[in-house]
């Protein structure tokens, strides 16, 4: 079942609030330090979360007159916020374990039942929290629930750390053993270090989508799938701009001069479909130009066309004969009639033969692309529907 994330989102806010007013009564109540700095942990938390919230809920909405590109990237700008709250936090764990570790700052020992208790179902709520966030900003690929997640697992690793530094620094005062004194500053600063490298690594992602950053080996992939279409002669611009859950691509494709408006707006739908499948979550816009013809094949390169297709008794009318000089490839391209009905797997594997005889009857032609049509049979108030391979 797919989860709500404005739902997912607000959840997380109550939790930071249950966590907040539970750390601080058992703080006050039993004295503990340790008790009151995760007391204001959660604080940092609950501020966060509101933030997280309201970032949800405003990405969410359509695209107006002043945001064309809609409201998504206030999703990254959240997640920026609370990687700086974790840059922040990971700072004060390494105070805390430098004051113990360099001028001898006593842990509390106060109440250390009650602070485990406490840290215990802190990491409860933390786990169910970062269970359900983790899975709605999988689901719905938001930036800013990642973040609210990856801020509630640094709790867990938090709250662990003080249940394990209490343990241990208990376990050293009762049988006189120092060494475990310095088990909860030593866990801490491993604790914070962590923090700070995936902090770093999720703010460098929210600032690529800030500066429109497209996202690595994107544009090859698309650029493989659409060269892969015989209606396609050339790629020659591909845009990447993510924007929260949606990459809004742009595609400038080169075509045959010849071809109708109702095939190049066949070409382009299909090229939208093929690239949305790869690329769920996106906003395609494809735009096409005539690619020209740079030279008029000679009566030897039309016989050499001739003499494979008349090899195949099912075609005929051969027409549209045309070279295109792209880069430093050449590309031939014709249309052919065919003189019976074939499945499209049939069509396009017979495109492909005759493609391969022709190319290797010419060395210097890289690539040929077939076009298949059936021979029209005109009747009184019938229209008979083109069919391009």
């Amino acid at each position: 079942m797919a989860i709500d994330k404005q739902k997912a989102a607000l959840s997380s806010v109550f939790a930071a609030i249950f966590l907040t007013i539970m750390k601080i009564v058992v703080g006050i109540f039993t004295g503990s330090l340790g008790i009151m700095s995760e007391a204001l942990h959660s604080a940092l938390d609950l501020v966060a979360a509101v933030i997280t919230y309201f970032a949800v809920k405003f990405s969410d909405k359509p695209a107006d007159d002043m945001h064309h590109y809609g409201h998504g990237k206030i999703e990254s700008f959240s997640a920026l916020i609370e990687t700086f709250l974790l840059l922040l936090t990971s700072g004060w764990i390494i105070y805390e374990a430098i004051e113990k570790l360099l001028f001898g700052k006593d842990a509390e020992l106060m109440g250390i039942h009650w602070g485990i208790l406490t840290m215990a179902i802190s990491i409860i709520v933390d786990a169910s929290r970062v269970k359900v966030l983790k899975k709605a900003a999988e689901e719905h690929g938001s930036q800013a629930l990642e973040a609210d997640a990856l801020h509630f697992s640094s709790d867990i690793w938090s709250s662990s750390v003080v249940i394990v530094g209490l343990i241990c620094v208990w376990l050293g005062e009762t049988f006189n053993i120092p060494l475990l004194k310095l088990a909860d500053p030593i866990a801490a600063l491993g604790v914070a270090l962590l923090v700070i490298k995936v902090s770093i690594k999720l703010g460098k992602r929210t600032i690529d989508v800030l500066l429109d950053t497209a996202p690595k080996g994107l544009s090859e992939v698309i650029a493989t799938e659409i060269s892969q279409m015989d209606s396609v002669l050339e790629v020659a611009e591909i845009r990447i701009r993510p924007s929260g859950a949606i990459q809004f691509i742009y595609i400038n494709v080169g075509i045959e001069p010849h071809q109708s408006h109702k095939a190049v707006h066949a070409i382009a739908h299909c090229i939208k479909e093929k690239i949305s499948q790869k690329v769920p979550r996106s906003d395609v816009v494809v735009s096409t130009y005539p690619v020209e013809v740079v030279g008029i094949l000679d009566e030897s390169i039309n016989h050499v066309v001739e003499c494979v297709v008349k090899k195949f008794p099912n075609c005929a009318n051969i027409h549209n004969i045309h070279i295109y000089e792209i880069g430093e490839k050449k590309k031939i391209t014709a249309h052919i009639q065919l003189t019976e009905d074939l499945s499209l797997k049939d069509a396009h594997a017979l495109s492909h033969e005759i493609g391969a005889c022709i190319a290797c009857k010419m060395n210097d032609v890289d690539d040929v692309s077939i076009h298949f049509e059936p021979i029209e049979h005109h009747t009184d108030g019938i229209d008979v529907i083109d069919k391009t391979v």
